[in-house]
């Protein structure tokens, strides 16, 4: 597994395209938020504004990396290499795993040059080293479990159709289902299941007016709303590393199948 997660996160690294597309995503989302992040860099509140980057963050790179993502694990047969590695020592669930753990280790490399870039930034300018500290909680619990979740699925999901229409599908879920009101349609947005990362923001980092998980007047899908707490905000992180296991899960069994 650690010689697969090693090669995958070189191999990913190397890749231009991560860097271009996510930078690309970072500079536009910058151009279209420019103001705010001014706004962010001025907050007297250091757990505020790095909690409203990190809300930020987690709203369009994911975009980008769970794109970049569909291809990893369908590559190997595409290539036609996947008997040979089958029959490397190494056991299929260790490759999963090891493929798995690189491929989310590369795109968090980017995104943290991304948040901790701006927690610096932050830092420097407002003279709070408190920044930094809020800057790792939001990475433990807001970053880390969505980019988890997405790279589950994202190498998962294009078992069962072509990466490209996965690709598309994703960036209308991922809308969709996390930013969109709950009032204006049926979404999943702020649900347990939204890897957005509202409840762990409300409750665990105290972000309370950015957004604001829990039941939603007159709105569907709130039994999957319940009201904020520790509790609740632990549970969103726990739901969203359970399905990611599940995906990873299916995903061992329909490479096992495809090489019967």
């Amino acid at each position: 597994m650690n010689a697969t997660a090693r090669y995958e996160l070189r191999m990913m690294l190397r890749k231009r395209s991560l860097w271009i597309a996510l930078g690309i995503i970072v500079a536009l989302t910058g151009l279209a938020s420019s103001r705010q992040l001014g706004d962010v860099v001025r907050d007297e509140d250091a757990r505020n504004a790095m909690a409203s980057t990190a809300l930020l963050v987690n709203l369009f790179l994911p975009v980008g990396y769970g794109s970049l993502l569909a291809d990893r694990l369908v590559r190997d047969q595409r290539l036609g290499v996947a008997p040979i590695l089958d029959a490397t020592p190494a056991s299929p669930v260790a490759r999963l795993l090891g493929k798995y753990v690189g491929a989310c280790g590369a795109v968090l490399v980017p995104l943290a040059t991304v948040y901790f870039g701006f927690a610096i930034v932050y830092t420097v300018v407002s003279g709070r080293l408190a920044g930094l500290g809020w800057a790792l909680a939001n990475s433990a619990v807001v970053l880390l479990p969505a980019a988890l979740f997405v790279g589950a699925f994202a190498l998962a999901v294009p078992l069962i159709m072509p990466a490209a229409l996965f690709r598309v599908l994703f960036v209308g879920y991922w809308f969709w289902g996390n930013a969109i009101q709950p009032t204006a349609m049926p979404t999943l947005s702020q649900t347990v299941v939204s890897p957005i990362g509202a409840y762990p923001l409300h409750v665990l980092l105290g972000h309370r007016d950015l957004v604001e998980p829990g039941p939603a007047p007159g709105a569907t899908l709130n039994f999957l709303r319940p009201e904020p707490t520790p509790a609740t905000a632990w549970l969103s992180i726990g739901i969203l590393l359970i399905l990611a296991a599940l995906a990873l899960g299916a995903a061992h069994k329909l490479r096992t199948r495809t090489t019967r």
